[in-house]
């Protein structure tokens, strides 16, 4: 009968352990998945802001095609149109609780 007593208790302090040790390494991770989400949801608003810029550039008709400018501007507009691409969703890393 001892034995079994002793047996689940060092049983149970293993798991215990276990158990911490499992629950220390998931906070690490959301904590780094928190910073990552963030850094998305950063580099998704520049993405945003430049498309702004530069259409309300294109609006005002500075730049033709005709000079090396303008063919700057063009391949500047052809660039911004490749990374709109990667703009993440207005909900993205958002929890629902």
């Amino acid at each position: 009968m001892e034995i079994l007593l002793i047996v689940s208790v060092v049983l149970i302090l293993v798991l215990s352990y276990v158990i911490y040790n499992l629950n220390r390494k998931v906070i690490k991770q959301e904590d780094i998945l928190e910073y990552q989400v963030g850094y998305l949801r950063n580099v998704s608003y520049l993405i945003s802001e430049s498309k702004i810029y530069v259409e309300q550039l294109d609006e005002k008709g500075t730049f033709r095609s005709d000079d090396e400018v303008g063919v700057f501007f063009n391949f500047m507009k052809e660039i911004q149109e490749t990374i709109n691409a990667y703009r993440l969703p207005e909900d993205y890393g958002k929890t629902t609780k």
